[in-house]
Formats: C-alpha cells, structure tokens, sequence
C-alpha cells in the first residue's frame, strides 16, 4: 500500500524546518527530505538532530501537490526560519528573490574560493550565442528545417539486436603513430584538468595472471525455453530466450533457426 504525506521536518538545534511531500510504502522509512539547504543542514548537524512529522495524508500524488501550494506558499519560503527555497507544488515552484541571492551568493563565494571550477573544455563558461540574435537567415533555417523533416532514424524499421560496426573487421594491433597520437590527445585533454583515476588504486594491483570467474565450476540451474524449447542457464535466459527468443520474434532481423 502506498502512502501520500506532506511531512515537516525540524532541526531539534535550531528549530529550522522543511515541508515537502513524499510517497512511500512505509511511513517509518526515515526519509527527512531533499531541499538543497536541508541536505546542507542535514550533512553539518547529522541525521539524528532532525525529526518527522506528518501534517497530512492524500488520496493520490496530484492531491498532494495541489496540498504542498497551500502550506509551502511565499509567507513560508520568505520566513528564514524555514528550508524550503521555493513555493510548493514540484516543477510548478517559483524560487522568491532572496532565495534566488542566497543562491547566486552561495555559487560566487565557492568559484571565488576554488570549491567549484570552470571546466577549461567550455572557456569561459559563457554559451557562445548567449544574447545573441539573428544569428541564422531565414534561408539557413528552412535549410535546417528541410534536412530534419527528411532525415530517417538510423534504427527505423530495425528490431532486435543490432550489428556491431566492427563486426567482421580485422582491427589488429594499433600502430607506434596511432599510439603516439592517442598518447598526445590525452594529455592535451587532462593538461588543466585532474583525470578522474588519478590516486585511485587499480583494483588488479598485485595481481597476476587471469582473475578466476565467481561460477568457475558451479552446475547453474537450467531451464527450458517455451518457445525454442532449449534450456539455458536461469541467470541469462532471459538475455536471448522466453520473450527474446528468436522463434518467437520471427524477423528479418534474425535467421530462422
């Protein structure tokens, strides 16, 4: 059974709360919230210094946005002694304007002090057609148009599994200059910026030779196909049989067993 709540949260230090809305299968799940500046809170004061209750229950989902309108309004967004950042009601929400300066101020401080940083890849951070007009003709954009409306999806008509483009193709080793170019790609790529692996220990570390699979040996329980009639491991039958069997789909897209 699902349950429909608007709940209020408060902090037992400071007396700050949140109200939200929430649907769950079990009123006792500890959920507190998801408001940005109650997870900021959350994460300083620690889940135990916060508390639940529940101030209504509804029929359905749409009842309880309609309920959040009424008890997250602009008096309740603009009191300080609240959480919440935005009127009620999910996407409908409309952020008042001092939540919309905390906000602003919050991102400048953390640029400003190198908590958060430009990604190099993008310049300055500024989309290149930002306040900018008129930057296509009128003939550019009914060329434009033309070629969508006439363009056919890569996948129309296909069902199934879909071949691989290097299906059949001898790749072969990379050559010295393939290697070399990769190679200067790269650390052009991470030259201002930190690789994500960087300090992360390799989980092979110390280890030689093949790693031996978890099922190596184990007689894995089989069952049989309804349509193909074939038994196959349970754990992947339903990869490639049952409603992906290829009796049962009949395409071109597969040869007739």
């Amino acid at each position: 059974m699902s349950y429909y709540i608007l709940y209020e949260t408060t902090n037992l230090i400071n007396g700050k709360r949140y109200r939200g809305i929430h649907k769950t299968e079990n009123l006792d799940d500890g959920y507190l919230g998801s408001g940005y500046a109650l997870l900021e809170s959350i994460k300083k004061y620690g889940k135990e210094n916060f508390s639940r209750e529940i101030l209504e229950f509804c029929d359905s989902y749409d009842e309880l946005i309609e309920v959040e309108k009424i008890y997250v309004d602009e008096q309740w967004v603009k009191d300080k002694f609240n959480y919440n950042l935005k009127t009620g009601g999910q996407s409908y929400g409309v952020l008042s304007e001092e939540s919309k300066s905390k906000i602003s101020e919050t991102l400048r401080n953390k640029y400003k002090n190198g908590l958060l940083k430009i990604n190099p890849n993008f310049g300055n951070g500024v989309p290149w057609n930002k306040n900018k007009t008129g930057i296509y003709s009128d003939d550019t954009k009914k060329s434009i148009s033309n070629s969508l409306k006439g363009r056919v999806p890569w996948n129309k008509g296909k069902i199934g599994v879909q071949k691989s483009w290097n299906k059949g193709l001898k790749m072969g080793p990379m050559s010295d200059l393939d290697k070399q170019r990769r190679s200067d790609t790269l650390k052009e790529k991470f030259k201002n910026i930190e690789h994500h692996s960087k300090g992360v220990e390799p989980w092979n570390k110390g280890k030689k030779g093949l790693q031996q699979a978890w099922n190596k040996g184990k007689e894995m329980e089989k069952i049989e196909c309804p349509h193909c009639g074939k038994f196959c491991d349970k754990m992947n039958a339903k990869k490639w049989h049952f409603d992906k069997c290829k009796k049962k789909m009949n395409t071109k897209s597969y040869k007739k067993l």
